[in-house]
């Protein structure tokens, strides 16, 4: 499948969270299925700005991983990444530690091959959007600065792009350079969210605001 979708302001398209609704509806409207590395997590923005700070290094370590009290689903505490899909329980139906036990290896390598998925992207000459689902309205402009600080220190000459989605408000402030934000509202009863509100945020992003021209040098 292509990368982006036809006329779109961009050549590859990658989810930052915050959970299942964002890597559904960048499928849907790109047409990519590849994996990428947050996809289907359970993450906030922190959460992120620390994996990629740390180049993934500390995802899914040891003494991380854990069941959740309800045993649904593992927790890393210290990546503070909920894993609802990765994991899979016993004839019990219940998820206990000999299961993840059992399991951690294989999520790691499949973690790991995402986070060189990751890099490469990163160190290539496309053009990247990472899209950031902001569910709860929590983070600020300065936090989405703090996102794109991490990003361009851990992959100098990378040429990327945050789409920033709020659910109801707009943020204290504008958005950073670099940043462009949009509204996609809860649809109740539907995990996937609401496909026209997600089409409107998509069909609005603008090449220019994206991508400003860069200044010529003499």
């Amino acid at each position: 499948m292509a990368e982006r979708a036809a006329g779109a302001p961009f050549d590859a398209c990658v989810g930052l969270g915050y959970h299942c609704e964002s890597t559904y509806q960048i499928r849907r409207i790109t047409g990519e299925e590849r994996a990428h590395v947050f996809d289907w997590l359970d993450l906030d923005l922190d959460a992120v700005i620390d994996a990629i700070a740390h180049d993934f290094r500390t995802v899914l370590g040891e003494g991380g991983p854990a069941v959740a009290p309800d045993g649904s689903h593992v927790v890393d505490r210290r990546a503070r990444i909920r894993f609802y899909h990765d994991f899979h329980p016993g004839p019990s139906g219940t998820l206990d530690a000999a299961d993840v036990q059992r399991q951690l290896p294989g999520v790691r390598g499949k973690f790991a091959f995402l986070a060189d998925r990751w890099r490469e992207l990163a160190a290539s000459r496309r053009r990247v959007l990472y899209v950031h689902q902001d569910i709860y309205d929590e983070a600020t402009p300065a936090d989405l600065a703090r996102l794109r600080e991490a990003i361009a220190t851990r992959h100098p000459g990378h040429r990327f792009a945050v789409l920033w989605l709020r659910r109801a408000r707009d943020p204290e402030g504008p958005p950073p350079p670099g940043v462009v934000g949009a509204r996609v509202g809860l649809r109740e009863g539907r995990w996937q969210g609401d496909d026209a509100a997600w089409d409107r945020a998509f069909a609005a992003l603008d090449a220019r605001a994206l991508w400003p021209a860069r200044p010529q040098t003499a």
